[in-house]
């Protein structure tokens, strides 16, 4: 599993600001300034999670605000 946080709705420089202040610098950080990621992916809103399975139908699980532990979980346990 990989998790990528993606900023949007702002320039480079603020969503930089945003990861250093919350130390998301360990993540892959996709700057999204002109929001066409986020439309692409029916995101209209922050903030928002999206989990992309990797089975054979790429299933989707969408939510606001944090990412609950049993959604993470669950991803994370085979089978």
């Amino acid at each position: 599993m990989a998790l990528i946080s993606v900023g949007g709705h702002d320039t480079k420089s603020a969503i930089s600001s945003f990861v250093s202040r919350y130390g998301l610098g360990h993540l892959t950080n996709l700057p999204d300034v002109d929001s066409h990621l986020a439309r692409t992916l029916g995101i209209s809103y922050h903030p928002r999670w999206l989990l992309i399975r990797a089975d054979e139908d790429a299933s989707e699980e969408r939510g606001s605000g944090a990412i609950p532990d049993s959604v993470v979980t669950d991803a994370l346990t085979p089978g």
